[in-house]
């Protein structure tokens, strides 16, 4: 069967759409359409609710609430963890309206759960009401807070190194003659 990238893009940048009322539409170009909401974060931003991106070998949609709830995760339907990429990513190369209507119903568990935690409401969102929030979906923040640093340390050693290794492998440039 053909991919049909722009065809499955439109379907599920519906689907997001139908289920971003009152949130911000961050981009809308013909190959991302993002959605924020208006709440403001621990880390001073919007929170992300989601994403449809045409990328080069398939089309993405990302679905942040199941970052934040390890319950809704689990109710995942099969026919969608065929397609998921790590905690919030599903990949899909045609419309597939089955498989379709099932994100639908997720995005608008999603939802519910984000309208829930109060991350809807407009401004900051008080570091106790997100922690709550993240327990009631089954997330540890203590736990959550030591694996960001922990992966923070490797990126920054792995940048370390890699600047190391390159600055060795640099070769040396040649002095310029002096004119007499």
């Amino acid at each position: 069967m053909a991919s049909d990238f722009p065809g499955a893009f439109v379907a599920l940048r519906e689907i997001l759409n139908r289920h971003s009322g009152g949130m911000v539409v961050q981009a809308d170009t013909p190959t991302d359409f993002t959605v924020v909401t208006r709440t403001v974060g621990p880390n001073k931003k919007c929170l992300w609710f989601g994403a449809v991106l045409l990328k080069k070998s398939a089309v993405t949609y990302h679905l942040m609430p199941l970052y934040f709830n390890l319950a809704l995760q689990a109710t995942v339907p099969a026919g969608l963890l065929a397609r998921k990429q790590g905690k919030t990513c599903f990949n899909f190369q045609r419309p597939d309206p089955a498989l379709f209507a099932l994100l639908d119903a997720l995005t608008r568990r999603g939802r519910e759960h984000f309208e829930k935690a109060g991350f809807l409401e407009p401004g900051p969102v008080q570091p106790e009401r997100f922690e709550a929030a993240l327990r009631a979906g089954g997330v540890d923040p203590e736990a959550l807070a030591r694996l960001r640093k922990s992966k923070g340390r490797q990126a920054a050693a792995k940048r370390a190194a890699t600047i190391k290794k390159k600055s060795v492998k640099a070769p040396s440039r040649p002095g310029r003659a002096k004119r007499a």
